[in-house]
């Protein structure tokens, strides 16, 4: 336990270092407060640009809740795409430059190393995650009208727990990968076709993670979620400790291979 305070510790510092305590922050608050704002202002926007007055008068403004849903599509987005670019290499590449042998050579065990990153990555991203949200909803609810507290909080944790196994198998792949490039393109590419399946098959899939998102927008919209929610729940609470487990695997033979 000693060591892995020590790693946590070595990985969030590393974190300050990096900037990611304020960058990743900042992009995430940027992507969440900017839809309100734009939503609001839309009416001026679109005569600004030449609409006549009574076009754009005729544009529905959508409501609190829809403003909020549409802001969480951005994290599934460009936020995945900052996240995974931004821990890409949290194992490929200390191996290319030799710091993890630096590591792993004194009595560590590819445990402690390999969960120490993974709470590090985690703690940055629901920092970043539970800000943007915030902001959403206090923005929301200054220009338009506020949602109740209990819905932002339970969607919340349907899509952080999304990304958390977004960083799972980032880690994963890392591990796996020699090349920190690879990793991030795998990453996206996989969690691409987790939504695609989970939205063409529907009712085929509804223990899919992939649903999480969808979930969490359903519980704003509506106040509740599906009947399958605890299913994916516990499929992506599961994956997430198998993805771990393998991580873990995966830099063992990295390791013995070196």
């Amino acid at each position: 336990m000693r060591t892995w305070s020590l790693l946590l510790r070595k990985e969030l510092l590393e974190s300050v270092r990096n900037y990611r305590w304020i960058w990743i922050p900042l992009v995430f608050l940027v992507l969440g407060i900017m839809n309100p704002v734009t939503n609001y202002y839309m009416p001026q926007i679109l005569e600004a640009s030449g609409i006549a007055a009574e076009v754009a008068e005729q544009i529905p403004m959508p409501t609190p809740t829809e403003t909020i849903a549409k802001s969480l599509s951005q994290y599934g987005t460009l936020g995945l795409l900052v996240l995974v670019i931004s821990f890409m290499g949290v194992v490929a590449g200390e191996r290319q430059t030799g710091a993890a042998i630096m590591v792993l050579v004194k009595p560590v065990s590819h445990t402690s190393y390999i969960i120490a990153k993974w709470t590090a990555m985690t703690a940055v991203t629901l920092v970043a995650f539970g800000l943007a949200h915030l902001g959403t909803w206090y923005y929301t609810g200054v220009l338009f009208d506020w949602v109740p507290f209990a819905a932002i909080w339970q969607s919340f944790l349907l899509y952080a727990l999304w990304l958390i196994l977004i960083l799972t198998l980032t880690i994963l792949l890392s591990s796996l990968l020699t090349s920190a490039g690879a990793a991030a393109f795998s990453t996206l590419a996989i969690a691409a076709l987790i939504s695609l399946l989970s939205q063409l098959l529907g009712n085929a899939m509804t223990w899919s993670p992939g649903r999480l998102t969808g979930e969490a927008s359903q519980i704003l919209l509506t106040g509740h979620g599906s009947d399958h929610l605890w299913l994916s729940i516990g499929v992506t609470v599961a994956l997430i400790v198998a993805l771990l487990a393998c991580a873990v695997a995966a830099s063992k033979r990295m390791w013995t291979r070196a």
